[in-house]
């Protein structure tokens, strides 16, 4: 079986650049509003939405490194008061964000 630290260093490889995710988090109703504010103050999130449908916020932050991503989830947002659950979807190509083109290979 894979130690933790060797399949951090795996998915590093993996997501040699920043590695952008969208984090989807059910929250309790009454928190929605706490844990938008200590979110929005974190300099890896780049965009933070109130949604309609299977999550009450979705997330997009960039990370340097995968153990970076993995620290925040787990150290960060799993611990704030009210979260009921999340789901991290890592992206693995980007064709536009913000606006921009991206040229594909």
């Amino acid at each position: 079986m894979m130690k933790m630290d060797e399949k951090d260093e795996m998915m590093n490889q993996v997501f040699s650049n920043i590695i952008t995710a969208l984090i989807g988090l059910k929250v309790d109703t009454p928190h929605i509003d706490s844990i938008a504010r200590v979110l929005r103050d974190s300099p890896n999130v780049e965009d933070l939405f109130l949604v309609t449908g299977d999550f009450d916020l979705i997330i997009k932050v960039k990370f340097l490194s995968y153990r970076d991503l993995k620290e925040f989830i787990l150290e960060k947002v799993g611990k704030l008061e009210g979260i009921q659950d999340t789901s991290t979807m890592v992206v693995v190509t980007s064709y536009k964000e913000r606006g921009l083109l991206f040229n594909e290979k």
